[in-house]
């Protein structure tokens, strides 16, 4: 975990991180979800298998733009039927798509592996990721607390 004030950080790799993330999750997968910087690590919080009309067109929206009748009818009618057919292929794209944006923000900027992965709500969904407990370990190493990880 980073300070605004910390001057060695690389402030800019990590705001074009979470872009690349962030964008390529809601380009290819339609995965809505909020995406920000924090103490200088990037949190993703995805929202995997929002199966709807209005989740497909407008991902990551959640101020309906649709008119109250397509808006009924994308709920009683259209979203069941797209469940019911497609959760499973499209929760398993979204997956892979979630896979690919950190995969593509690392190998751009290795050098904020610890800022990039350190935070990510799936990390059993990121390949290769060796952090599964990175988060306490970040949080031991700013409390000064000896590492039982």
């Amino acid at each position: 975990m980073h300070g605004w004030n910390d001057e060695e950080v690389d402030w800019k790799g990590i705001d074009d991180a979470y872009n690349i993330i962030g964008d390529t999750c809601r380009r290819y997968a339609r995965l809505g979800g909020q995406v920000k910087e924090k103490f200088g690590t990037i949190r993703f919080y995805a929202q995997f298998g929002n199966l709807s009309l209005h989740g497909l067109i407008y991902p990551g929206y959640h101020y309906i733009r649709f008119p109250d009748w397509l808006y009924k009818l994308d709920t009683k009618v259209i979203s069941p039927c797209l469940r019911f057919f497609l959760e499973r292929i499209f929760r398993w794209w979204q997956a892979k798509v979630y896979n690919y944006a950190y995969q593509k923000a690392l190998k751009k900027y290795p050098h904020l592996y610890e800022e990039i992965t350190c935070c990510a709500d799936y990390i059993e969904l990121i390949k290769g990721c060796k952090q599964k407990l990175s988060f306490l370990r970040t949080i031991n190493k700013v409390l000064n607390i000896s590492n039982y990880y």
